[in-house]
């Protein structure tokens, strides 16, 4: 960007207004309505340039000097600030210089620059446009048409991609989307943020230093330096639900006085039918007894009998429950030497590598038992270093889920390969094709659609569009 030249004699005054335009709703780009509402459809953008051109000719508002003067210094104090990567107070400056100066092409281009620096791609979309229809000048016509292109809108679904995994507690997807899209284009600043966010969330202080000084080389003053930030204080709010989890205590301790009352009522009645019923019992046994003394006397031996058959079978029930509860023991010793035995290998297989554990996972995919094969591929998906292998991984973990008919699992693992590796990776085009498949089987024919359109996009030589199934889809 160039410097303002800030000698007041060489000044230029220059002929300009602020002009309002109505705007076509019926834009077929959805890019453009995610950046822009007010953006003019393809067919009239030139046309509507050039009348906004004329127009502006046509009126005059002349800013008096000392007040460009201004705007140049911040203007000049922004860029400067720019080059030494202090991106947010050359922000600050050039929206300054812009409030005074609204007009000058070169402010509102890099304004336009930094907002898109900050991940702010609605402001930045504004300020090129603006800076268009003032002069049509190079810069803001090859920002316009970048921001328009296909291209951006595919990095733009992968980055809202990674923030819906946030507000899904998706974290460590997110993370890898994020460390993509920082190893693809360095010098975006939210990113780096966002990252370190979720680094200081999941406790992981040492990754979060470190992104911290790479964070320094591209914007200096970030706010995650000032002073004032801390990590996120739970006290406060754990304090207040023990207040009120104490207060429904009390009134449950209150509704239970309450109900001991009516209880202890309840007994006293009880008891004293017990009483009466008990004595009724006592007058009846005895004229029962003086009228089958013999019978009496008989069932008294037959009863010491059963007494000790009783006494017989609660003994031989004590053993049963004895052996029982060894055999229960035994069973829960046994199974803990299972899992005792599984977590050795799979402890042993995480040593090895993510190699080992995939291999073992396709071990089991083969025969058939796709839920171990899956354990095995995450674990190699959580503990990968090779993207090969953990690419491989997420896609063999799309496979499995198909097996189990879980296919909206099955499309989530297909969306993540796409979203965080590149095309030329091996199983890109299959997880496109897949997850087309899928949405077509389930009756989601518009996604099966997007997923092959997608598709062409990124690697319109894929064999799979030249099937006659995906030509089929297309067509409908």
């Amino acid at each position: 960007m160039p410097r303002k030249i800030l000698n007041i004699d060489l000044i230029e005054e220059k002929n300009s207004d602020f002009t309002f335009f109505e705007i076509d709703e019926d834009e077929n780009n959805e890019t453009l309505k995610a950046l822009k509402q007010s953006y003019v459809t393809s067919n009239y953008k030139d046309e509507t340039i050039l009348n906004l051109q004329q127009e502006l000719k046509s009126h005059t508002n002349v800013l008096p000097k000392e007040i460009k003067l201004e705007s140049y210094n911040k203007y000049n104090n922004a860029l400067e600030l720019a080059q030494k990567s202090y991106i947010t107070t050359a922000i600050k400056l050039v929206d300054e210089a812009l409030q005074i100066n609204p007009k000058d092409e070169d402010i509102l281009n890099l304004r336009g620059l930094l907002k898109l620096l900050k991940c702010d791609f609605a402001k930045a979309f504004e300020s090129f446009y603006t800076a268009q229809c003032y002069g049509n000048n190079e810069l803001s016509r090859k920002y316009v048409d970048k921001l328009s292109s296909r291209k951006f809108k595919v990095f733009l679904e992968r980055y809202n991609h990674s923030i819906r995994f946030i507000n899904e507690e998706m974290n460590e997807e997110s993370m890898e989307i994020f460390d993509s899209l920082i190893l693809e284009d360095p010098e975006l600043i939210e990113p780096y943020v966002i990252l370190i966010l979720l680094y200081e969330k999941m406790g992981k202080a040492k990754e979060k230093e470190e992104l911290l000084d790479r964070l320094r080389f591209v914007d200096a003053d970030n706010h995650l330096f000032d002073k004032d930030h801390d990590p996120i204080n739970e006290e406060e709010f754990s304090v207040a639900v023990a207040k009120k989890e104490n207060k429904q205590i009390e009134k449950l301790k209150e509704h239970k006085d309450v109900l001991s009352k009516k209880k202890n009522m309840a007994y006293i009645i009880v008891g004293l039918l017990i009483v009466v019923i008990g004595a009724t019992a006592i007058y009846s046994k005895n004229r029962l007894d003086k009228m089958h003394d013999e019978i009496s006397q008989k069932q008294e031996a037959i009863s010491e009998k059963e007494n000790e058959l009783s006494a017989k079978d609660k003994e031989l029930e004590k053993k049963k429950n004895e052996i029982s509860k060894k055999e229960e023991d035994l069973d829960k010793t046994n199974s803990e030497l299972d899992d005792a035995k599984q977590k050795a290998e799979d402890a042993k297989l995480i040593k090895q590598g993510e190699e080992a554990l995939f291999m073992k996972g396709i071990s089991y995919e083969k025969v058939g038992d796709y839920k171990t094969a899956l354990k095995y591929f995450k674990l190699a998906i959580e503990n990968g270093k090779n993207p090969t292998f953990k690419s491989s991984s997420i896609y063999q973990s799309g496979l499995c889920y198909e097996k189990l008919n879980k296919y909206d699992e099955a499309i989530s693992y297909y969306q993540r390969y796409v979203n965080t590796f590149p095309k030329s990776y091996e199983y890109f085009d299959d997880s496109y094709y897949r997850m087309g498949i899928l949405y077509y089987e389930n009756n989601q024919l518009q996604k099966a659609k997007d997923s092959f359109y997608s598709l062409r996009y990124e690697d319109p030589d894929s064999s799979y569009l030249t099937t006659e199934k995906v030509k089929d889809i297309l067509k409908k």
